[in-house]
């Protein structure tokens, strides 16, 4: 049986050629329908890549309309054809594995410290 290979393509590996520098181009869609492209690093966590975001945001047109950062959250699609939201923020780029680097910025439903206090509610058996 021959050797297993690994896909050259694919952005995420490890041992990927395309990510040499160490940045991954990825697309961002704002809720204002702009569409911006940065050059962000593999391992940044959700809340740098946010960050990096919301500063090129500034140059754009329409960036007035947006509420504050933490509003937003982004959500994609995953490797495996999941739409997937990505609520925790501490959580790298490499590791959510997009299917195609496409961000989409949206707005959260509730707000983040009530959907805590739910998921502890949750645990200690509390209605």
């Amino acid at each position: 049986m021959p050797p297993a290979m690994t896909d050259s393509f694919d952005i995420w590996a490890v041992d990927s050629q395309i990510g040499a520098d160490g940045s991954i181009s990825v697309d961002f869609l704002l809720p204002t329908g702009i569409y911006i492209n940065l050059d962000v690093p593999r391992d940044a966590t959700i809340s740098q890549i946010k960050q990096l975001l919301w500063k090129q945001a500034h140059a754009y047109p329409l960036f007035h309309l947006l509420m504050e950062i933490d509003s937003y959250m982004f959500s994609c699609v995953n490797q495996t054809a999941v739409h997937e939201e990505l609520e925790d923020e501490t959580r790298r780029l490499c590791d959510v594995r997009p299917f195609l680097p496409v961000l989409k910025l949206v707005t959260r439903n509730c707000d983040p410290g009530e959907k805590l206090d739910s998921k502890i509610g949750v645990l200690i058996g509390k209605g």
